[in-house]
C-alpha cells in the first residue's frame, strides 16, 4: 500500500509544478518525462529492503489562447530481490480553463480530467477528476517568482472511492538559467491516513527547448519515505 500511495503523490504533483493557473500559449506544447525512486527510512539503514520506482509523463498543449488540454500518465511500483512488480498504472486526460484574473497578478483556473487508475488493491477503475488552481506571479529582488495552490477531487468507479489532493508551490527564477521550486504535497487517499510531503527541486536550462529538473522529497506526515526525482522538460 505504501508504494501505491507514494506513486499517487508523484504522479499527481506534476500538475502543480508544470501547469497551475496559467494557460499554455496557443499552439505551444510542453512535455515532461520523470523518473522517481523512493524508499522508507528503514531502507536507508538496510538497503536489501524494497525500493519503489515510478516513471511519469506530463504533456499539455495550448488549444486556444485560454483552453489548455493535456494528459498525465505513469507506471511503477516496488523493486526488490531482483524483481519488479507493477503496483500502479495511471492515465488522465484533462482540459484547463482560466476563469478569473486581476491586474495584481492573481489568477484562478479550473480543470476537468477523465481517465483510469489500476492498482494492486482495487484493480482498474474509471476516474473523474475536477480541480481548481490559484496562482500569483510577482517580481522580487531575487528575480521573478510565483506562488500556486492546486487542488483536485478524484472520484473513482465502480468502488465509489474519492481521493483528495492539494499542493502548494513556490518558485523563483533569479536568471534565465535556473529556477528553484519548493513544494508541499498533500493527499488523502482511500484506506489511508492523510499524507504530507516536502519536495524542493532545482531546474537548469540546458538549451532553448530543454530543461533538467533534479529534486528530492521526504514525508512529513503519514509517510516516512524519502526519494529523488529527475525530469526532462521540453517546450516547442
Amino acid at each position: 500500500m505504501r508504494a501505491v500511495l507514494t506513486g499517487l503523490l508523484l504522479l499527481t504533483s506534476a500538475v502543480a509544478v508544470h501547469a497551475g493557473a496559467w494557460p499554455r500559449e496557443k499552439g505551444r506544447t510542453f512535455v515532461s518525462v520523470s523518473q522517481s525512486v523512493s524508499t522508507g527510512t528503514l531502507t536507508l539503514l538496510a538497503p536489501t529492503l524494497e525500493l519503489s520506482s515510478y516513471t511519469s509523463l506530463y504533456a499539455e498543449y495550448g488549444l486556444t489562447d485560454k483552453l489548455t488540454v493535456g494528459l498525465i500518465a505513469g507506471r511503477g511500483g516496488d523493486i526488490g530481490a531482483g524483481r519488479s512488480e507493477s503496483d500502479l498504472t495511471s492515465f488522465l486526460a484533462f482540459a484547463r480553463y482560466p476563469v478569473w484574473s486581476d491586474d495584481g497578478g492573481h489568477r484562478v483556473a479550473v480543470d476537468l480530467g477523465f481517465g483510469t487508475i489500476d492498482d494492486e488493491t482495487d484493480g482498474r477503475q474509471q476516474r473523474i477528476r475536477p480541480g481548481v488552481a490559484w496562482g500569483y506571479g510577482f517580481e522580487s529582488r531575487w528575480g521573478g517568482g510565483w506562488l500556486g495552490i492546486e487542488s483536485s477531487l478524484d472520484y473513482r468507479t465502480p468502488t465509489g472511492d474519492t481521493a483528495f489532493k492539494a499542493d502548494v508551490t513556490a518558485g523563483i527564477k533569479p536568471d534565465d538559467r535556473y529556477m528553484y521550486i519548493f513544494q508541499v504535497q498533500s493527499g488523502h487517499y482511500p484506506n489511508s491516513e492523510p499524507l504530507v510531503r516536502i519536495a524542493p527541486s532545482v531546474v537548469r536550462k540546458v538549451s532553448k527547448r530543454f530543461h533538467l529538473q533534479l529534486g528530492g522529497f521526504a514525508g512529513a506526515l503519514g509517510d516516512d519515505s524519502v526519494g529523488a526525482t529527475l525530469s526532462v522538460w521540453a517546450s516547442f
